[in-house]
């Protein structure tokens, strides 16, 4: 209970130095994607992809003729800049208030911190959608990226219909996740060096995907010859399926299980706003959060406008500012296998 008057009116009050998260959760593919970005360039970017053969190859002999026509075997996939915003506003009166020598937090410092980290949390929702939010204006995301058409008709401007490289692997799990499953996708979207690098999926499937691997190794014990205990080894900390992590992400749609080709086909193209500092989603101020960890807070991932005073309020209101977009160049090398409830 509160103490009595007597002891308020003589002691001051304790507070605690910084702000403890309890609202942003894991974003794992946010930290991913943002980690290794390439650059934009142009007021739009084409990519030229090969969907068919040419003319076909003939035996022949002496005489005979050749071909001599040539048939069209390319087309540009184009993709458009998307910006992201995220304010930071505070009020004069509030900060001159922070400013006398009872501070305990910077009350700036703390909330462009925390707002760089809603930046993060928002951003990382838009990267697991399809793009089709605030009238088209977001970015693309794996929901429309990882697609056969289902999602989206089009992509790259070009429809998913006519040019089948447009679409990924999309299978519905019939409800249950196995390791021929798994492997049968990974089979339909590789070739020889081309395969996938990375498979994210949310909490509930990483420990539907452990109960598979575990059973294989539940017996594994370590007999140590100094006290004659056993380490059990089941249960896992991390998962790893053919030499790739199996990452997990709070934000992945539940049931989802992606197998993605980050390294020769899905990308980042950042795009720096015209003016201001690079700020990273990490923070001295908020603590108890994924933020903490440098993996997910990249050092460029946003740009900070600076300040901007009001012409008729005593406020100041700055902007971080993502631009750039998703873009798979083969979705035909990606994969999910959907609607997965258990094993």
């Amino acid at each position: 209970m509160p103490p009595n008057v007597n002891v308020t009116t003589t002691t001051n009050q304790y507070l605690a130095p910084k702000w403890v998260d309890q609202i942003l959760r894991d974003n794992y593919f946010f930290g991913k994607i943002m980690q290794k970005t390439k650059k934009w360039n142009g007021s739009q970017m084409l990519f030229p992809i090969k969907y068919q053969k040419g003319v076909a190859s003939v035996a022949f002999n002496g005489f005979d003729l050749l071909p001599i026509t040539q048939q069209p075997v390319s087309v540009d996939m184009t993709f458009y800049p998307t910006f992201v915003a995220t304010n930071v506003a505070l009020a004069g009166s509030d900060l001159s208030i922070n400013s006398t020598p009872m501070q305990t937090m910077n009350l700036m410092k703390t909330m462009m911190e925390s707002r760089a980290q809603d930046a993060a949390d928002d951003i990382g929702n838009f990267l697991q959608g399809d793009g089709t939010s605030f009238g088209g204006k977001a970015p693309s995301g794996l929901a429309n990226t990882i697609d056969n058409g289902t999602v989206a008709s089009t992509y790259g401007g070009l429809a998913r219909a006519t040019y089948s490289g447009l679409n990924a692997t999309v299978t519905a799990s019939g409800g249950t996740i196995s390791l021929v499953k798994v492997r049968t996708l990974w089979n339909n979207i590789s070739d020889g060096s081309i395969i996938p690098d990375f498979i994210v999926t949310d909490y509930t499937t990483w420990g539907y995907f452990e109960q598979l691997q575990t059973s294989y190794q539940r017996n594994n014990q370590d007999f140590s010859p100094a006290s004659r205990t056993v380490a059990q080894t089941a249960g896992y900390t991390e998962q790893r399926w053919d030499g790739m992590i199996i990452s997990r992400d709070k934000k992945v749609t539940t049931g989802y299980f992606y197998m993605l080709n980050l390294g020769q086909t899905l990308d980042w193209y950042a795009l720096k706003w015209w003016e201001g500092d690079r700020v990273s989603p990490k923070s001295k101020n908020v603590i108890t959060n994924v933020y903490e960890d440098s993996m997910y807070a990249p050092g460029d991932a946003f740009t900070w406008t600076g300040m901007i005073k009001a012409y008729n309020q005593g406020t100041v209101n700055g902007f971080m500012i993502l631009g750039g977009q998703l873009i798979c160049t083969a979705a035909l090398r990606n994969n999910v296998l959907t609607s997965i409830t258990g094993v």
